[in-house]
């Protein structure tokens, strides 16, 4: 608390009027707690100005800072050596321009706040899953949602950003152009770079009013006959640009049923979802619920709240693969189902995704740091084991290695281990993310000019 103390009283002269500067009692929760930094401080600022204040700030001291809006990132690799947090949700105005099809939006904005001010003038942006998640981080790191299919990554639709350097330095208006260096870096390893304080994305208008039409199937105890039928239904069933699908292993209130939960999504009206859908949807499946819905734009995430709360530990991973092989989720359903029913683990799920690919293929290999190698995969797979005490931890890394080891044998091509940027372990080497040694090697030479020191270096090691 000393030293607290003197940095309060040194940094706050140098911030905006009412910026919150707090110790360790105001440290905000993050997704994923089991990595979560333990900062001597956490600032609040209102504008770029305060960011660069705080970067220069802490590089005069010798403080390690680390900025986080939305704190949904799994895995800070090198969350020990951060002492400052810098919380960016005070950045998050919005400015649509509905002429040039942009909008322009602060480094701490999350994805309910765009959705909602891109929806309100009828337009459509495509980003994360969830309200809660950061969209820059989200976005810098591929950008993964609903509307993928149509309009691509995230990240192939963000148009020009602003960039605090580990000097304290801002870059404005970064992109191919200013800087194409950094702007093909950034655009797959982003945190690894700078603090990001402004950003502009295309964005589309809406189709159908924004109506997209959702169900909801749940397969309570579901038999493994059940599991395979649906797995089938699912893997054979065609994807067009206006289809999503996640589905997942849960333990589904109020009763705690293990669940095998289908969540559909078709941007366009009933009746072509439920033909696009119809194989899923086969009345002989028998599913133990089904509701649907027809949602507004603005509810688009809104059924992946309940999944999204802070403060649980989730020590688990990401990564895609090219196919669903049945036995292998024999295996990994009765791996969850006895980790899940660890006490306190209730909240332990594991989800699964996949929609269109032919939109974000037409990318080019060589455009961003997010290469083809994400581009191109069946499905995305997230194991995420949640439960508050940190006695399980143990036991949650051996259930997440457990289960990456079965989709890397069974279910991905010899030789590709595909980890998402944001939900790779902490172990996982750089080629797993980045696509192999040369793309590696040009990600840190790229490095080593921009942040020679790798003071940005919560996520990934340099060496």
């Amino acid at each position: 608390m000393e030293n607290f103390q003197e940095y309060l009283a040194e940094i706050t002269s140098r911030l905006s009027l009412g910026v919150k500067v707090v110790g360790k009692e105001g440290t905000v929760e993050r997704y994923d707690q089991s990595t979560a930094p333990d900062p001597v401080m956490t600032v609040f600022p209102h504008s770029e100005e305060d960011v660069i204040e705080v970067v220069r700030y802490c590089r005069e001291k010798g403080l390690k800072c680390f900025a986080q809006s939305g704190g949904h990132s799994w895995r800070v690799k090198n969350h020990r050596t951060i002492d400052v947090v810098i919380c960016m949700r005070g950045l998050n105005k919005v400015f649509v321009d509905e002429l040039d099809q942009t909008v322009t939006f602060g480094g701490g904005i999350i994805v309910g706040e765009l959705i909602n001010a891109v929806a309100e003038k009828g337009f459509d942006v495509t980003t994360g899953l969830a309200n809660t998640v950061g969209v820059v981080g989200a976005v810098l790191y591929g950008g993964l949602g609903r509307y993928v299919g149509r309009y691509g990554h995230g990240v192939d639709n963000l148009v020009t950003v602003n960039l605090v350097d580990s000097d304290g330095t801002i870059h404005r208006n970064v992109n191919g152009t200013t800087n194409p260096e950094l702007w093909w870096a950034i655009r797959g390893a982003g945190a690894a770079f700078g603090i990001i304080t402004k950003a502009t994305m295309k964005i589309y208008p809406q189709t159908n009013g924004g109506l997209s039409w959702t169900c909801t199937l749940i397969f309570s105890n579901p038999s493994r006959e059940t599991i395979e039928k649906v797995f089938k239904a699912i893997n054979s069933t065609h994807y067009g640009d206006s289809m999503f699908v996640l589905f997942s292993f849960a333990f589904v209130p109020p009763m705690g049923y293990p669940s095998l939960v289908i969540a559909l999504w078709f941007y366009g009206p009933e009746s072509q979802a439920e033909k696009a859908w119809e194989r899923v949807l086969d009345p002989s499946l028998r599913p133990d619920f089904k509701q649907t819905s027809i949602l507004p734009a603005e509810r688009l995430n809104d059924s992946n709240d309940a999944g999204c709360s802070a403060g649980y530990r989730r020590p688990g991973l990401a990564m895609g693969i090219e196919r669903l092989e049945i036995t292998a989720f024999f295996e990994i359903w009765d791996l969850w189902l006895e980790f899940g029913q660890s006490e306190d683990a209730e909240n332990s799920v594991v989800v699964m995704e996949r929609f269109s690919k032919e939109k974000t293929l037409e990318a080019s290999d060589e455009g961003t740091a997010f290469s083809r190698f994400h581009r191109g995969i069946v499905y995305e797979v997230s194991i995420a084991p949640a439960y508050k005490d940190a006695k399980l931890d143990q036991k949650a890394n051996e259930f997440t290695s457990k289960v990456r080891d079965i989709l890397i044998q069974k279910c991905s091509d010899p030789g590709k281990i595909r980890a998402y940027p944001t939900g790779s372990g902490l172990n996982e080497p750089l080629e797993n993310i980045f696509d192999g040694k040369e793309r590696v090697e040009k990600l840190l030479s790229i490095k080593k000019k921009w942040d020679p020191e790798n003071y940005w270096g919560a996520f990934f090691d340099t060496k």
